[in-house]
Order: structure tokens, then sequence, then C-alpha cells
């Protein structure tokens, strides 16, 4: 995988693979003959995939009877970390509020927003300086980020896990969200006759 920052946002089509590969060694081409020999392997890989690091950012998640969960409502950002537990999150809270609702959208809807509201700000957050740290803006960051890396997998597992728990800013957050109790559902009774959304990891909102 090869990550890399640019001062103005680049130029290509999304289906457009050959700018995307030309791109991409005009960042790394000439660093290192390791990386040239990975470049190289560029026009024979049989599966590439490029895309920027990016946060969605509406003023809302619903529209009508449709709302919005997990990433594509507030994704924090491909490959900082945090999209999964906050989709999950968001799947068992908009369950939660439809239940206390009676399944009226148009009270639940707004109600998973505001409870959301927070959850979603400090993933945004936590993101960017994720993205900070995993791509550096200078040698001297680079250093530092392979020092840092070499020295938590040296460690057993069980301190590395600790030490990225107190460590990790995205993990604290993540670690430390609360949710309120669901009621039940006033139609959980009815078992295979219900009709159950596959949602977030396997949270069912019925």
């Amino acid at each position: 995988m090869f990550l890399f920052r640019s001062e103005r946002e680049l130029d290509y089509h999304h289906h457009d693979v050959l700018r995307q590969k030309e791109l991409l060694r005009g960042a790394f081409d000439g660093m290192h003959p390791d990386v040239d020999r990975w470049l190289d392997e560029l026009d024979r890989t049989p599966a590439f995939y490029c895309d920027s690091i990016t946060q969605i950012r509406m003023d809302t998640w619903s529209r009508g009877r449709v709302t919005l969960v997990g990433d594509a409502g507030y994704c924090p950002g491909p490959a900082v970390g945090g999209s999964t537990s906050l989709a999950v999150v968001g799947a068992y809270v908009l369950a939660g509020e439809l239940g206390r609702a009676g399944g009226d959208h148009e009270r639940a809807f707004p109600a998973c927003e505001r409870a959301m509201a927070e959850h979603v700000r400090g993933s945004r957050a936590a993101a960017r300086s994720a993205a900070k740290t995993l791509i550096p803006t200078s040698r001297l960051g680079v250093r530092r980020l392979a020092q840092g890396a070499r020295l938590i997998s040296a460690l057993p597992a069980g301190p590395r896990r600790a030490l990225l728990r107190l460590t990790t800013k995205s993990a604290r957050l993540y670690n430390s969200m609360t949710v309120d109790d669901s009621p039940p559902s006033p139609t959980a009774s009815r078992g295979r006759d219900g009709l159950a959304g596959d949602v977030g990891g396997g949270l069912g909102v019925e």
C-alpha cells in the first residue's frame, strides 16, 4: 500500500487506471531501489485500487423515509480507522430511536442524528489526527513513524495491545462511546413474520 500527500487536488478520473498509476509513480519514482522495484509491479498486478482519503460531511443524513447509516452518511475516512465501529453504533442508535418512536421515521431520524452528532464529530477529528500521523509531512516524521512501528511490533501481544489503546486517539474514542439501551421492539414477537434488514455488520433494524 502506498500513501502520499498532495498540495493540490489530483487530476484524474476514477476509471482512468493508467493515469492513477502515473500519479503514483510521480510521487514515489526514484525514492529508493526497493521502491522502484515495487512500482514495477504496477504493470503486472491483477488488482489495483486508488482513492483519496476523504470525509463525508452533510447537513443531514435523512430525506423523507430514507436515512443513511455508517460510511454512506458519516464516514470518517478510509485508511484511518473507525468506520466499522461508527457504523455499528449508528445502526444500533437508529434501531433504538425507531423503537422509541413506534416506527415514526419523522421523529426517529432527527433523534438519531442528535444522538450520533457527538460521536461523528469526535470520529472526524480523530481521523484527521490519524491521517497526519499515518502520512507524515517530513523525513523526521517518516523516521519516527517507522521507529515507532518497529518498537510496537517488537513487544509481546499483551503489552502491544495495551500500549496501542493508551496511545491511539481513535482507539480511546471508540472504546469510550456509550449509547442508551434500546427499548424492546413492539414487533419483536412476530419472529419470521417481521421484516429485518442487515445493517452495520449484523444489526437488524425491524
